[in-house]
This record gives structure tokens, sequence and C-alpha cells, in this order.
């Protein structure tokens, strides 16, 4: 094979190499591609820095291993460690700092109201639907760290935040945010109270060997705090699926224990991004148990149960709508019902963003609050709501751009995009949990033209690929003659 040589090293990696390693992987054949190796002698073909194989970039990782901020969690891998023991694939680079507090509002303000009209648009009669922005956001934005061009584009306008520092600056203020409500939940809370649970949790599986960017390693830890595994799609897709819904399932306390529907993880993966995140929190004061009452449907009327504040909490009245925030422990987490007047929910919905979110949070009156207890599980059609949203180019296998991962453009695309959510509330407080994956696959594995079966005499040599000159040249009419 000739060696490429170029000006830009990730250009080396060739179409026809990157499905060649895709297929290396699927067959279990040992290839050695110029480029693609994980060193080389003197004189010898060099690795491009910016496209090593996953498993030439390994390093031991403790599988069960949880960092106290929820993010950078490693998982289920492939077998390239020492006994099956899963290998991080480690990007460099400290966590950023957080961003600005009101552009993350703004942003997943913004980006959720859109999904969840969408949600609503796509499946009308459901009556309830959940959904994370945080958790969706942190995916895409994943994805966008690799992505170029036009592809790019449109997740930036979905997620009405441009570009892979301001995304992460999204994420990182709304950690913080976290980090600081749990740090405040602590300080309250008296002896025998829970203490407040919020788990938010990245994780990127690699199919090991594939030839991962650094630089998008890098990002995926200084942007989100994510420690990539290798993982071994290509062998056995099944087994990989069944592992990260296990670890879905153990980060959102058995609330979503099947992320990735049977079929959308194949041989053709390379590459899995997931966000869960779990939340348990107890009301600042426990409400008191109320007797049923109406609940008018919109169609009808219903009996549900119902709790009752102990004391006022603060709201706010707006247009046509009016709102309350009821907190939990320690003040650093708050539930906030926008309650819209009688006939508006259609218009609120539609009117719905990240102002009405911020005025919704300016409370100015005491309010004496009756309300439902509640429970929902959502599982929403999330590629198709991001193709409402204007994120289309992703899951094409002709448009999509994710060479800031691997290859050119054209080589990999968005295969999948699942999500899920539980919302229960009671008068003690909420058990929430949301998870949303990615799965990122090559466009095609060559195809097979022909099949040989070498059992008849044949002829061989062996060349430098510059001239293909023969060095050696031979003739074999029986394999087990001794030499």
């Amino acid at each position: 094979m000739n060696t490429l040589v170029t000006a830009d090293p990730a250009a080396a990696f060739t179409r026809r190499r990157f499905l060649l390693v895709a297929a290396a992987a699927a067959s279990g054949a040992a290839v050695t591609l110029a480029g693609c190796g994980t060193g080389s002698k003197a004189g010898g073909p060099s690795t491009p820095a910016d496209s090593i194989p996953a498993s030439s970039r390994t390093s031991g990782a403790d599988p069960g291993t949880t960092p106290t901020s929820g993010t950078g969690s490693s998982g289920p891998g492939g077998s390239s460690g020492p006994a099956g023991t899963p290998q991080a694939l480690r990007g460099t680079g400290a966590r950023r700092k957080p961003g600005d507090p009101a552009g993350a509002r703004a942003a997943l303000a913004d980006f959720g109201a859109d999904f969840l009209r969408q949600a609503r648009a796509l499946d009308p009669d459901i009556p309830n639907t959940a959904i994370s922005p945080y958790s969706l956001f942190t995916v895409l934005a994943m994805a966008r760290a690799g992505a170029k061009a036009e592809t790019a584009a449109q997740i930036d306008a979905a997620l009405r935040a441009a570009g892979v520092d301001t995304q992460g600056a999204v994420i990182s203020a709304v950690d913080a945010g976290v980090t600081a409500a749990l740090a405040a939940a602590k300080t309250a809370a008296t002896d025998g109270a829970d203490p407040m649970v919020i788990q938010p949790a990245n994780q990127a599986w690699v199919q090991d060997g594939f030839p991962v960017r650094q630089e998008y390693l890098d990002a995926l830890a200084v942007q989100y705090g994510v420690e990539a595994m290798a993982a071994d799609f290509a062998a056995d897709p099944e087994k990989m699926r069944a592992a990260i819904n296990d670890w879905v399932a153990d980060r959102t306390n058995d609330l979503i224990p099947e992320l990735f529907p049977e079929g959308s993880i194949d041989v053709a993966t390379v590459l899995v991004l997931v966000n869960a995140l779990y939340l348990k929190a107890a009301w600042s004061e426990p409400f008191r148990k109320g007797q049923p009452a109406a609940f008018f449907t919109g169609d009808g009327e219903v009996q549900v149960p119902m709790m009752t504040s102990p004391d006022p909490v603060r709201g706010v009245a707006g247009k046509g709508w009016t709102a309350v925030t009821i907190p939990y422990l320690g003040g650093g987490a708050a539930m906030t019902l926008l309650v819209p007047d009688k006939g508006g929910f259609s218009s609120t919905l539609k009117a719905l963003d990240a102002a009405m979110v911020g005025t919704a949070a300016s409370v100015t009156k005491s309010v004496s609050l009756t309300m439902p207890l509640f429970s929902i599980a959502s599982t929403s059609d999330a590629k198709g709501i991001a193709e409402q949203l204007g994120i289309a180019d992703i899951f094409s296998t002709s448009a999509a751009d994710l060479s800031g991962i691997a290859g050119v453009p054209g080589d990999l695309y968005a295969q999948s995009f699942v999500h899920q959510a539980v919302v229960k509330v009671d008068e003690k407080g909420t058990e929430a949990a949301a998870a949303t994956g990615m799965g990122v696959g090559v466009t095609s594995l060559p195809m097979v033209d022909l099949e040989l079966t070498v059992d008849r005499p044949f002829l061989f040599w062996i060349s430098e690929t510059v001239t293909g000159a023969p060095l050696f040249l031979g003739a074999v009419t029986d394999p087990t003659a001794s030499a």
C-alpha cells in the first residue's frame, strides 16, 4: 500500500482505508494500514497524531468508577484491556469553567420549548409528555464537537448556541448549578432527611481500533468531562447494546432500563454518545395529602389525587397564565409550574420561550398551592423531532459531515437518536430520570464482489508499492511440502 503524503495529516485517512478498518474489525482480521498503526520503526510510516486507533491510546480504567460530578464516568467496553477490562481513551485538558448562567438558561429553555412543541405535535393524542432539554442538548452538543460545515450549522441553530465552546459553556454552567444545589441541600438537611441526588453522567464508547481524532477526544474531555471507552460493536453489537443499556439503568435508578431498542446498534456502529440524568429531591416543606378533585383535561374532567402546600409558595401572574416555584430542600433546586388560564394551554405552549421562563421565575406573589400528584414516562421520537427542528444532515448517509470525529465528510452519520424521560411527583418530593443516546456508524462497509478459496496451485510475489516491481516471486503447488 502506498503511503499517502499530504500537508494535512487528517486527509491521509481516506474513505477506502476508513472502511477497511471497519471491515477488519467486523471480520476479526489483523490489518495494518499506513498511517493507522500504533507506531513505526525508523524510516517507516508514522501515525497521524489526530487519527490514532482507539486501542492505541488506551490506558487502564476502573469500569465501576463514577466521579462525584456525575460526568466522565467509565462503563462497559470491549476486550482490549487486561482480562477484558474496558480501556479509557483519554482526552487532554481540564474541564472548562462554567459559562454564563443567563446564557445557559436561555439556550436550554428555547431549545427545550422547541423540542417539547414538536414532541406534542408529532403525537397530539398523548396526554402527558416529559423531556430533558439538558440531556438532549448534551448529546447533540457532543456530536456537534465532531461536526463540520452544514451539519454543524444545523445543530447550532437548533441548540440556540453557536459553536463547541458556547455549547460546552452552557452545560458547564448547569453542572456548576447542580453542584451548588447539592451543597445547599446537604447544609439544609436534618437528621434522617434523604440527601438530594442530582446525577448527570456523560459517556462515549468508541469501536476498538477505530481511528478517532485526538482533538475530538480533547473536546469531549474539556467541554463535557467525558472519558471515552473502547468498545466492540463489530464483534457483538447486541452485547454492547445490552451493556450500554445497563449503564443507563444503573445511572437512572432503573427508571430507564432500555434506552437503545433492539437493532439500533449494529456492526457498522463505531461510536455511541450517551447522557443519563437522575434526580431525587425532597420538597423544602412536604405537601399535605389532599382530597381527590376534578381535573379538566380539555375534553372533560377526571378525578385525581391532590396535595396542598403547608405554607404559601412564591409565584407570579403573567399574561394568560400563573406560575409558582416550589423549592426543594436547601433552595438550590426548584420545580416551577406554569398554569395557563382555562382554554389557553395551546396558545401558551406555542408562546413558551426563554423570556417566559425568565418571567415565571421572577416571583412576586404569595400563592396557596394545591396540585395533583403525577407520574410521566415518555419515549420521544428524538430523531424525528430533531429533523423537524432542522437537524437533518447528521442523519443522512450522503450529507452528514462528522469529519471532526474521523475520516472525511460522508464517512460517518448518526444511525440513531433516542430519548426517554420519567418524572414522578408526590407529597414528599420528586424522582426523575432522563437519558439520551446517539449511535454513529460508517455509511457503508466494503462490498464483496467475488469470493475466492485458494484450493489449487498459485503464484505469489512481494513488492514495494511505488513501482510494484517484485521483490520476491514464487509458485506454490503443495502448501504442505517442507522447505
